[in-house]
């Protein structure tokens, strides 16, 4: 108690002195008022308490001094324990958190021991009201008394930092030896320091959080401009102005140009590259500012032409809408998806041409698999059907070679179409005549009737077929239904795709031995067909290389 009477004794003789040098004044010295007042004055000051106003009014620039929370509370609470000559003390937040604490254990405060010390600093904090107390507990609150007895204090000071209505913390002083240390005035002084201390916590709370939100934007956009350079895509944003605010690294490799040339430019710039662009940006607001796509030819900067597919989307901000633009090159794309149509084009004429040359799923497997064509063969039922010209020979004779390819084009054309109409498989030309089966390599129940079809069908458009080529032609067809071998046969630098078998002989022969406009049909092929819807004449045929004669049936004219 020595400091503090000899501080004491300061500040009195600061007092006296002030008071000596007020009433030597003039204006004083000759006025009874004046001098009554200062008397009045004299008595009435509290030297101690002046002394202390003094100090916390010097100490409050150390508080104001940093804009950090955990420096500002630690030098509010080291210069209240210093001011008001308290032995020790603490600052809980208002998240219940001991910031500060001078003359305890931090981790006691939780515990045991300082627990009661905590319930004060908790009741100003929640209450919003100063605690104090000269001789505890004999004058403490009646709710507090069982928390401060195992304290054993003589003094206790607790008061809320309240600032603009609410309250960020309590600052919590006792004193164990000296009874009395927080009465009169320094209760009053100490809560004009609180509201100091309140205010510079609060500041640099405020200044914290605002620290740390300026940190997470600085974050967010280091975060968003790497997002932009990591796009693939160009990445282009203009501002309400039509300003370019973004230009992003994968839009320099397109246009190539750099991103300090284009930003705070006008967006007009785009159309040194994009001649479209200016109308496209046009269309995008007339429209409303909706979502635009568009595929427009571009052009870099060393005169590379270029297709790009551009997407312009709206973009809010706080000046207006703007715009978002995602530029995609797909000048390499559409050159692949060209080359690509033109291999697909050119493999379709390819097919096409081969296949007049080669059964339709011979062809097939050879595009699709071209390992899939082994010779061999499998035995399967089919249909054989052979047309032929009747009077070739004399017409070969008689009329220029010209001529007769003409007209056998012209027959040739209209027999295959028959064929292919009625879903048979051209085996070859031979000559003047046609070899077609119906079955391998897709057999079917009706084989037999669509070959019967086919040849009716045939002598039929032969029958119209004259008068448009001018000339009187005339076929017989042979059918011949049984099993056969199906496969390819010859050789591994040239095969092809065949039918052998007794039924194929036989077709052919029964062709030979039909006269001119009539169909020859096996028995096997009669009875696989089915109803017929000509008539029909049960004969006996005789063919080469058979020495018994065969039953056949001819398929008459209507």
């Amino acid at each position: 108690m020595v400091t503090r009477d000899r501080r004491d004794g300061d500040e009195q003789r600061v007092v006296n002195e002030a008071l000596a040098l007020l009433r030597a004044l003039p204006e004083v010295a000759g006025s009874e008022a004046a001098s009554a007042a200062l008397g009045e004055l004299a008595r009435r000051v509290d030297p101690a308490r002046v002394g202390k106003a003094q100090r916390f009014a010097e100490a409050s620039k150390l508080v104001n001094a940093s804009l950090d929370v955990e420096a500002v509370v630690r030098n509010s609470l080291r210069v209240a324990i210093e001011v008001m000559d308290a032995e020790r003390g603490f600052i809980i937040l208002r998240d219940g958190r001991v910031a500060a604490v001078h003359g305890m254990e931090r981790s006691a405060l939780d515990g045991e021991g300082e627990s009661g010390a905590r319930a004060v600093a908790l009741r100003a904090l929640e209450g919003g009201e100063p605690v104090f107390t000269t001789d505890p507990p004999a004058d403490a609150p009646r709710s507090l008394v069982a928390p401060i007895v195992p304290l054993h204090v003589r003094s206790i000071a607790c008061v809320p930092l309240r600032v603009r209505g609410g309250t960020v913390g309590a600052i919590y002083l006792d004193s164990r030896n000296a009874p009395g240390l927080f009465a009169g005035g320094d209760r009053e002084t100490l809560a004009s320091f609180t509201h100091q201390a309140a205010l510079a916590i609060e500041n640099a709370r405020m200044f914290e959080q605002e620290r740390e939100r300026a940190a997470r934007i600085s974050a967010l956009q280091a975060f968003q401009t790497r997002i932009l350079e990591a796009i693939a895509n160009g990445v282009i944003t203009l501002s309400a102005k039509r300003e370019i605010t973004t230009f992003n690294r994968a839009a320099e490799t397109t246009f190539g140009i750099a991103s300090d040339q284009m930003n705070g430019k006008s967006a007009l710039a785009i159309g040194a590259s994009i001649p479209e662009f200016p109308e496209l940006l046009d269309t995008f607001f007339s429209s409303g500012a909706v979502s635009l796509r568009a595929e427009v030819e571009a052009e870099r900067t060393d005169g590379k032409p270029l297709v790009l597919e551009i997407r312009l989307s709206p973009l809010a901000g706080l000046d207006g809408t703007g715009v978002a633009i995602v530029v995609t090159d797909v000048t390499q794309q559409r050159k692949l998806e060209e080359a690509h149509a033109a291999e697909v084009q050119k493999a379709e004429r390819i097919q096409e041409s081969f296949s007049r040359y080669l059964a339709p799923h011979v062809v097939d497997s050879l595009v699709h698999d071209p390992d899939s064509i082994r010779l061999g063969g499998e035995r399967s039922r089919a249909t054989m059907f052979f047309a032929d010209v009747r009077g070739f020979t004399s017409m070969a004779a008689t009329l220029p070679p010209e001529r007769v390819v003409e007209i056998l084009n012209g027959y040739f054309e209209e027999a295959v179409r028959i064929v292919f109409q009625h879903e048979g498989l051209l085996d070859k030309f031979y000559g003047d005549g046609v070899m077609a089966v119906f079955g391998p390599p897709r057999v079917r129940e009706n084989d037999a009737a669509r070959a019967v079809a086919a040849a009716i069908a045939l002598h039929d458009v032969v029958a119209e077929l004259g008068p448009r080529i001018n000339y009187p032609l005339e076929i017989s067809v042979g059918l011949a239904t049984g099993v056969v071998v199906a496969g390819h046969f010859g050789s591994a630098k040239r095969m092809d795709y065949t039918v052998i078998g007794d039924a194929v002989n036989l077709a052919s022969g029964l062709q030979s031995a039909a006269p001119a406009g009539a169909i020859y049909c096996d028995a096997e092929t009669i009875a696989a067909a089915g109803p017929i819807s000509r008539p029909l004449r049960r004969l006996a045929a005789r063919i080469k290389g058979r020495s018994e004669l065969v039953t056949a049936y001819a398929i008459l004219r209507e």
